[in-house]
C-alpha cells in the first residue's frame, strides 16, 4: 500500500469504527505517512577537512557539532589521543564555541607518514557517547596524501635526479684580519697598562711604606755586613716607630701588635729583635742569639705588603 492510500484508509475508518479504536489505528497509520528524511535531519553535523592536497606533517581538522535534537549536549568522554593508523595520529581534542553560541568538538589528525605515490587515507569513523545516553556517529572521511618527492623525477634541463654541489663563495678575509688586529691591539694595550700599574704600585710601596724602604735598602747587601752594621738596626727601629706612630720599646710591643695586627704572626721575631738590640746598644756586647736582620726585614716587608692589598 502506498503512502497516499494509507492516509485515505485513515479517513475511511474514522467514520465507521468506535472512536478509541479509530484514533489508535489512525495514529499508527499516520506514523507510516511521516517522511523518512525527518529522521535523517537529526544526524550528526560534521565539518570535514579538505579531501585533497595533503602531505606529510599536515594537520586535518574535523569539527563535530555537539547537539541532540537541536539541544546542546555534553560528551561523556572525549576520544583518546595517539596513533590511530599507519598514516594518522589524533591530537588531544578540544571544544570551541562559535558566534551563534554552538559548541563544536574539534578533532585534529596529523599525517605522520609519506607514501611513495599519491595514496588515499581514511579518517576513521568515531562514535561519541553523550552524557544523556545518546550517541553521535561521525562517519569516516577519505583524503588523499601526496608523496614528498616524485617516484621518477624528470631528466631534462636542470631537473636531474642528482644535483651538482652548490659552490659557496669564500668569505673575505680583510674584515677578519681587521677584527683580529683590533683585538690583539686591545689585549696588548691592556697587558701594558697592567704592567705599568704593577710597576707603579711597587714604586709607591717602596717610596711610602716604612718596611718597604728598609727592604729596598737591604736587599742588595750581604747578610753578614747587614747584621754587624749598627745603622741597619737603626733603620729597622725607625720603621717600627713610623708604623706605630711613636717610639717602640720591648715593653710596648703589645700596643704595636694591636695597632698593626698584620705583624702579629711575627711576634716571636719582634721579641728576638728587641733582645738582640738591647744587648748591642745597652749592654755593649752583641747578643749570642742568632738573628738575621735581612730575613727579619724581608718578613716585615711581606707582611706590610699583604696588608695593603
Amino acid at each position: 500500500m502506498t503512502r497516499p492510500d494509507r492516509c485515505h484508509v485513515v479517513a475511511a475508518i474514522h467514520g465507521g469504527k468506535p472512536r478509541r479504536a479509530v484514533l489508535a489505528i489512525a495514529l499508527g497509520l499516520t506514523m507510516l505517512c511521516v517522511d523518512p528524511m525527518t529522521f535523517a535531519a537529526q544526524a550528526v553535523i560534521v565539518q570535514q577537512p579538505q579531501a585533497f592536497g595533503h602531505t606529510l606533517a599536515d594537520v586535518l581538522e574535523q569539527r563535530v557539532l555537539l547537539g541532540e535534537r537541536g539541544q546542546r549536549a555534553t560528551l561523556a568522554a572525549p576520544p583518546s589521543a595517539g596513533r590511530i593508523s599507519l598514516w594518522l595520529e589524533r591530537r588531544p581534542p578540544s571544544t570551541e564555541t562559535d558566534s551563534d553560541g554552538r559548541t563544536w568538538l574539534v578533532l585534529r589528525y596529523q599525517i605522520v607518514n609519506a607514501p611513495p605515490q599519491l595514496a588515499s587515507v581514511t579518517i576513521p569513523a568515531v562514535r561519541l557517547q553523550l552524557t544523556s545516553g545518546a550517541v553521535l556517529d561521525v562517519p569516516d572521511w577519505p583524503v588523499t596524501v601526496a608523496p614528498l618527492t616524485l617516484a621518477d623525477p624528470p631528466n631534462h634541463g636542470q631537473l636531474t635526479p642528482l644535483q651538482a654541489d652548490r659552490l659557496i663563495d669564500a668569505q673575505p678575509l680583510r674584515p677578519l684580519r681587521r677584527s683580529l688586529a683590533i683585538w690583539l691591539s686591545a689585549t696588548l694595550g691592556m697587558l701594558i697598562a697592567w704592567g705599568l700599574w704593577w710597576f707603579w704600585r711597587d714604586r709607591r710601596e717602596f717610596a711610602g711604606l716604612p718596611f718597604a724602604r728598609v727592604w729596598r735598602a737591604l736587599r742588595g747587601r750581604d747578610a753578614t755586613t747587614i747584621d754587624s752594621d749598627a745603622a741597619t738596626w737603626s733603620l729597622l727601629h725607625d720603621a717600627l716607630n713610623t708604623t706605630a706612630g711613636r717610639v717602640v720599646r720591648a715593653r710596648s710591643l703589645p700596643e704595636l701588635l694591636r695597632d698593626a695586627p698584620y705583624l702579629q704572626p711575627l711576634s716571636p721575631q719582634l721579641e728576638a729583635f728587641f733582645r738582640c738590640s738591647n744587648a748591642r746598644f745597652f749592654q755593649g756586647t752583641p747578643s749570642s742569639e742568632p738573628f738575621s736582620l735581612r730575613a727579619f726585614a724581608q718578613a716585615l716587608y711581606r707582611a706590610e705588603r699583604r696588608s695593603q692589598r
